[in-house]
């Protein structure tokens, strides 16, 4: 890749040359592992994840980097705000950097369950499953017990927003399991 550009002249401050830097190359990592497999299959020992610390550290990393994507764009979206185009486009960019990095995390967790749910990532409808028991969860217990918290806290504009969001949740859960009911009606089976 070329270096950094020069700022353009209208902007003395420009980040271009911070947003040169930012990691959004494709990462290779995830086909190591799928070359590994065929390692494998030529007689070769692929150590398994799950159950180890690295397992816990890739779901640790899955977590921190899902989080930075909305962090960055929300202070893309303060930057916006505020005049502050450049920045905008810096954090927006480390967003999508950290994007990147969380799908690879997910591609290795792929093979030993959902990082959030443990539940199997597998065909869509399988997917489709997971994440509505997840919605429910978080409708029926999560949220729940959250505003339950937060009014013994007598903290009520949160205790609100986690009963607003146990009812969007449980929207999402009927949204997502209507999906699933169409796609095994029209083809009758799970759909690999």
């Amino acid at each position: 890749l070329p270096g950094p550009r020069p700022p353009p002249p209208h902007c003395a401050m420009s980040l271009i040359p911070a947003l040169s830097r930012l990691a959004l190359r494709p990462l290779a990592r995830p086909t190591a592992r799928a070359a590994s497999r065929a390692l494998c299959a030529d007689g070769y020992d692929e150590v398994p994840i799950k159950g180890t610390k690295t397992h816990e550290n890739l779901k640790s990393a899955f977590s921190a980097k899902s989080m930075a994507v909305l962090r960055f764009e929300y202070y893309a979206q303060k930057a916006d705000v505020e005049g502050y185009t450049n920045a905008s486009a810096a954090f927006r960019a480390a967003a999508e950097s950290a994007k990147q990095q969380a799908f690879g995390h997910f591609e290795f967790l792929e093979e030993v369950g959902d990082p959030a749910t443990d539940a199997e990532v597998g065909s869509v409808t399988t997917n489709l499953q997971g994440a509505v028991a997840s919605e429910m969860d978080e409708s029926e217990r999560m949220y729940p017990s959250w505003a339950n918290m937060a009014q013994s806290e007598q903290i009520d504009d949160v205790s609100e927003w986690f009963t607003n969001l146990s009812n969007t949740s449980m929207r999402n859960a009927n949204a997502l399991q209507a999906v699933l009911d169409d796609i095994n009606k029209e083809y009758g089976f799970d759909k690999e």
